[in-house]
């Protein structure tokens, strides 16, 4: 401020000075004085214009500053809320997927838990129904509880089928050797018993009216299996070991050998096979032999035919096992 009152007072003096003064020289100092005044004063305000354009520009620059800066904070707000309400959307999403699986989970466990109630009404009932048996049947089932059990099936069970049907073979083979060893023993009972001469007369006794009745002898199915050759043979040999030395139907020979190693026919059925035994047990105790007349040694009988064995095909048994 003292700039300018000191210009507009030096203004006011010369502008005085020159009305009182009436020598030339004077006014004509007077006047330059003046001039110089209002120089000054025009120095003075293009000063202040420039200044106070230099700051309404710096002005306008920070207000466009900050015009451009809410544009951008605006813009990274509406970026952020798009994001936001993508990321809303998505978690809007995931909730509806929650709460439809937890739906879905409500639903299966009240399902669970009515199969679960009804199982246990079943077995409520079932138990019930078993009380009552046992209550009902208390005194047949008290003998029978002493002596019976139930047990699982388990792996041992299986184990042991299957050995047993391994054993199928061995044992029907060794089952049909002691049958034929019983028919060799009845029918040379027969033929010493009808025999009125000879070496065996003195020593035999008087032959049954019946044929005896054929046992069969279990074995035990824990032996291992023998080939078919293999079974024959030690078929043969235990029928040798149970008669003797004595040779009683020729199966020394080389035809006897020949027959025994030919397969035996299963065609012939059990009761056929019981059937014929009878008839040549009766036949044997109706005919009397010939006076003189020896048995041959040399005739061989093929009890092939009486063969039982019954053939059977274990290997879809043993892929079921």
């Amino acid at each position: 401020m003292l700039p300018p009152l000191t210009v507009a007072c030096a203004a006011a003096a010369l502008a005085a000075a020159s009305l009182l003064a009436g020598d030339t020289a004077v006014l004509r100092a007077i006047a330059a004085a003046t001039a110089l005044t209002a120089c000054a004063g025009a120095l003075l305000a293009r000063a202040w214009d420039r200044s106070a354009g230099r700051r309404v520009g710096e002005l306008l620059q920070a207000r466009t500053r900050d015009e451009w800066r809410a544009e951008e904070r605006i813009a990274e707000v509406e970026t952020d809320l798009e994001e936001y309400r993508e990321i809303r959307a998505r978690l809007e999403k995931k909730l509806r997927g929650k709460r439809s699986e937890l739906a879905r989970l409500r639903t299966e466990h009240a399902d669970l838990l009515r199969r679960y109630a009804t199982a246990e009404s079943e077995r409520a009932r079932a138990l019930e129904a078993r009380r009552k048996l046992q209550v009902e049947g208390a005194a047949a089932q008290q003998p029978l509880a002493l002596t019976t059990g139930v047990s699982p099936v388990g792996p041992a069970a299986y184990l042991k089928a299957a050995q047993a049907l391994r054993d199928l073979p061995r044992n029907a083979a060794r089952q049909q050797a002691q049958r034929t060893v019983e028919v060799a023993r009845r029918r040379d009972a027969a033929a010493v018993t009808d025999e009125p001469q000879g070496r065996h007369a003195s020593g035999a006794a008087a032959a049954p009216a019946d044929p005896p009745v054929r046992e069969h002898h279990l074995v035990p199915a824990a032996a291992a299996v023998l080939p078919y050759g293999q079974r024959g043979a030690s078929a043969s040999a235990a029928a040798h070991r149970a008669i003797g030395g004595f040779d009683f139907f020729g199966t020394q020979s080389p035809k006897a050998l020949e027959s025994a190693v030919s397969p035996a026919p299963d065609h012939e059925t059990h009761a056929e096979h019981g059937e014929r035994e009878q008839r040549e047990a009766h036949g044997e105790h109706g005919q009397a032999p010939e006076a003189g007349q020896a048995p041959a040694d040399h005739e061989v009988i093929d009890l092939t035919a009486h063969d039982e064995t019954e053939q059977l095909d274990v290997t879809e048994l043993r892929a079921q096992v």
